[in-house]
């Protein structure tokens, strides 16, 4: 009964093994990893097994039910704590199938582009872009969504969770819409808080690298009574950011000379008349300074994260149980980095004009870039997010008879998303550097000489500027039990209904001062979602009617229909089978279809497209001859009205091993396909266009007519107001382009997990080893139905990411080692990117753990912890692409070699 479940909580890794859960990868592993040292310091675990009964595992509606035909990578309290890990994301880049957050630092990504990307979403398998604003895996917290968070992005942010609450993690890889609705294309990850807590516990990290630290705090404090328990957890953690200045492998320069490739330096470089000159105040001559401009870019952030979470279980009585959870919580990333001008066309008017050559007496245009570090400073505020979030829900369990039970879930949160990319004010550059006295002009020889006045104007700018609230309000009804008693074993069902209510609320700006954006209005976009699910569990032959060849076989058919209030209904089944010829072998397979709803932010585009003219040709037809002078170009941006979901078909088999003959070993291993149609995409912005996206683009060696301008301005409320202006002036339109978001995209991947597990005990202890990783056989990609295949192993993408960690228990001390191993590819060499192959990046981190053994009042419980992560200080691999920084993002980013001190007391 549920009373009895809430009194128990079992090891999450036993917990899952007893209940018959396939694990795969780290999961598996880790199971068997826990030393005793970890057992024991584990929060009260009572050894009543009527909890297994009660137990839901990720990917499946049924209690105490393994998913049938899928696995479970699993991710327990012990092996957070040896990863070192500070946030969610950190714990998720251990698991190899988080193809884009493995072996890598996760903060990075907030550095890449604060008007993009301001969640670090993990992406299993890489199915779809990083900076699509919707997800193709979805995050969960206890089984339950919340409000999404992100400016241009609709994410679930995993570290809005503080560590301190998280006792396990969940990772199912198969397609999950079945189950769960949208967005769980490439999986499900599921971040399962504790039940239970008694007591006081404190731990606190600090970390170290070169020119780098952190410092991460988590406490709890919590009450357990016979009938429920209470706690409240608490995370804080910071870190410094890191710039291009403190690590030799990221840098800004042309590899195929070796020269550096800056132009916007300390000593201003001019152009006059054709010839470069260089220098600064008023001693220039011919040449050109050349700068490293990574040197002052950030590549991680600062940040800083504050979480609190808060549990009350309670039984009722014996049948019925609530459990309330809240949590806020709040994060802040800031980018500092150098102010740069570039190409700045400076008239002799300007006030501290220089004729260049010296003494010519010339007074023609200059062209002038520089650096604006001289007089602001090379760490600037450039660029930032700030995101909090706050939520809460109660989840009631009632038994209805001996083996029903109905389960209530009322859920409610919102969020609140801001980021800016500052820069300075194109515009007022521009009046500036036509400035006829020392208050209006930019020296643009000596930038410190100038007028501070002006140039806190001149970056009182914000290139983009945004903000996003998303509010959540889901209710969900389930009930399950036993239909009827077969041969095999209980014929068993679980069914319900969800409805979701999601209003969000954006606004952005571009080239606006900065606190402009308080003043702009919302945008507002409101999506109903009502949904029907069920799940059949059939078991053809279990313990009563096993023959020789078949232990067991089990059956289950999951559905889902999904009405959205927006674009309609979808169908979502999972079929899947395990079968065992023997107790300690598995055979499984599964086969799913899911899908990943366009978000509201997708939605809304389609309500603002934007029409823009620009005087140039953007693309040239292949064969065309432009038979008028110059030519323009009318672009179209947004989203296309009625945007379908992105859908995707799945299909895995694979085996789990516990061979009885050699103890403590186990193995597993899955392949796996899938077909993923209708992608949200917008068209290329080069040539490539016109044989990828032909029906997005039109040319007229003539020009464009005026009715088919007409038709093409009505496609946005701005229209009209660009193209008449051009019809009524004859100007003569080359081209029209659609960049509207569209469901176009196609893309087809198959690969490989696999795991290997040993544990033996010994008279001082125990040793383990552990390999988990992934294999991707085949990774094909269209753009759009029309374009050409794409083979993306070939086109900078790993295809190999493997885990191994050896490790020992010695008394009271936990060491162990793992090898963090991401896969080189070959490249295409050209005259811009002089090289065949990116190399393998390969980390080798430790971890000891030591619990001070002793009875002790004051050092009871005590636990000192040291992580050393990158052991060997293994740099990126070079990657020697111009302007890429020497690396390419998503293969290996590192901080470096990091200790990480850590103590943990529990009173």
């Amino acid at each position: 009964m549920i009373a009895q479940s809430n009194k128990s909580r079992p090891n999450s890794a036993n917990r899952m093994l007893k209940s018959g859960t396939a694990l795969t990868g780290i999961g598996a592993a880790l199971a068997g990893l826990a030393s005793p040292a970890a057992a024991q310091a584990q929060d009260k675990t009572p050894p009543d097994e009527t909890v297994t009964r009660e137990i839901i595992v990720t990917g499946t509606l049924l209690r105490g039910a393994p998913p049938v035909g899928s696995s479970v990578i699993a991710h327990d309290e012990t092996s957070i704590q040896a990863s070192g890990a500070t946030t969610s994301n950190e714990i998720l880049a251990q698991i190899p199938q988080v193809s884009n957050l493995f072996n890598q630092t996760p903060s990075r990504r907030f550095s890449i582009a604060a008007n993009q990307v301001q969640i670090v979403r993990p992406n299993l398998r890489s199915i779809s872009a990083d900076n699509a604003s919707s997800a193709s895996t979805l995050v969960l917290f206890d089984g339950y969504r919340v409000a999404t968070a992100g400016v241009t992005q609709a994410s679930i942010d995993p570290d809005l969770m503080p560590t301190a609450a998280i006792e396990r993690v969940e990772v199912v890889t198969d397609g999950g819409s079945a189950i769960y609705g949208a967005d769980a294309v490439g999986g499900v990850i599921n971040f399962i808080t504790r039940k239970r807590f008694d007591g006081v516990k404190v731990d606190a990290r600090y970390g170290i690298a070169d020119d780098y630290q952190n410092v991460d705090v988590n406490a709890i404090i919590g009450k357990d009574w016979e009938s429920g328990s209470a706690f409240i957890a608490y995370t804080f953690n910071k870190n410094d950011a890191l710039f291009g200045r403190d690590r030799e492998f990221i840098t800004n320069k042309d590899f195929s000379t070796g020269q550096l490739t800056g132009v916007t330096c300390n000593n201003a470089n001019i152009t006059a008349g054709g010839v470069s000159y260089t220098g600064v105040g008023t001693s220039f001559a011919p040449g050109t300074t050349l700068c490293d401009t990574a040197n002052d870019t950030n590549y991680v952030p600062r940040i800083e994260r504050h979480g609190v979470f808060a549990s009350l279980t309670q039984d009722l009585n014996e049948s019925i149980s609530i459990t309330t959870r809240a949590f806020y919580s709040q994060r802040s990333t800031t980018g500092p980095s150098e102010y740069t001008v570039a190409n700045l066309t400076v008239p002799s008017s300007n006030y501290y004009y220089i004729p260049l050559p010296a003494g010519s007496g010339s007074t023609a245009r200059q062209m002038a870039s520089f650096s604006l570090a001289p007089a602001l400073g090379v760490d600037t505020i450039a660029s930032g997010t700030n995101i909090s979030e706050w939520g809460a829900n109660a989840e009631l369990h009632a038994d209805i008879s001996s083996n029903w039970q109905i389960r209530g879930l009322f859920n409610y949160s919102q969020s609140d998303s801001s980021s800016f990319t500052r820069g300075p004010n194109q515009a007022l550059l521009n009046a500036a550097a036509a400035g006829t006295t020392a208050a209006t002009a930019i020296n643009p020889y000596n930038v410190a000489a100038t007028n501070p006045a002006l140039l806190s104007n001149i970056i009182n700018n914000n290139s983009f500027a945004g903000q996003t609230r998303d509010e959540l309000l889901n209710f969900k009804g389930t009930i399950d039990g036993t239909l009827i008693a077969l041969p095999g074993g209980d014929l068993r069902l679980a069914a319900g209904y969800e409805f979701l209510h999601d209003t969000l609320r954006n606004r952005s700006t571009q080239n606006t001062p900065i606190g402009y954006l308080a003043g702009v209005p919302y945008q507002s976009y409101t999506r109903d979602v009502h949904a029907v699910f069920g799940e059949l569990l059939i078991p053809v032959f279990g313990a009563e009617n096993a023959v020789p060849g078949i232990s067991s076989f089990v059956i289950s058919a999951q559905g889902r229909y999904d009405h959205y209030s927006d674009f309609g209904g979808t169908f979502n089944p999972k079929f899947g089978a395990t079968y065992k010829p023997v107790e300690w072998l598995s055979i499984r397979g599964n086969w799913s279809k899911s899908f990943n709803a366009p978000s509201p932010i997708d939605q809304l585009g389609a309500n603002n497209n934007v029409i823009g003219t620009f005087p140039f040709v953007a693309f040239t037809r292949p064969g065309d001859n432009i038979g008028f002078f110059g030519g323009s170009t009318v672009a179209l941006q947004g989203s296309q009205p009625n945007l379908k979901p992105q859908k995707a078909e799945t299909w895995a088999v694979g085996f789990d091993a516990d061979p009885p003959f050699i103890p403590g070993l186990h193995m597993n291993a899955s392949y796996y396909n899938v077909v993923f149609k209708d992608q949200l995409r917008t068209p290329s912005p080069n040539t490539t266009i016109f044989a990828n996206f032909p029906n997005n683009i039109q040319t007229s060696v003539t020009g464009i007519s005026a009715d088919t301008l007409r038709q093409f301005g009505q496609l946005a409320p701005n229209g009209s107001a660009i193209v008449e202006p051009l019809i009524a002036n004859g100007t003569l339109v080359y081209e029209i382009v659609d960049f509207r978001t569209g469901n176009f995209g196609i893309l087809k991947t198959d690969g490989i997990d696999f795991a290997v597990s040993y544990r033996h005990g010994t008279g001082f202890g125990g040793v383990d080893l552990m390999v988990a990783g992934n294999y991707t056989l085949n990774r094909k990609a269209q753009v759009s139905p029309t374009a050409a295949v794409i083979d993306e192993l070939k086109t900078l993408m790993s295809d190999f990411r493997v885990k191994t960690t050896v490790g020992a228990d010695i008394g009271a001390l936990r060491a162990q080692a793992s090898w963090n191993h991401t896969s080189g590819f070959d490249v295409e060499r050209t005259n811009t990117l002089p090289q065949d192959q990116v190399k393998s990046f390969n980390t080798i981190d430790l971890f000891f753990k030591y619990d001070v053994p002793t009875d002790s009042k004051l050092l009871k419980d005590l636990s000192l912890t040291l992580n050393v992560n990158n052991m060997l200080d293994q740099d990126a691999p070079v990657f020697k692409q111009r302007g890429q920084g020497g690396f390419i993002n998503g293969h290996g980013f590192t901080l470096g070699r990091q200790l990480i001190f850590g103590v943990s007391k529990k009173f």
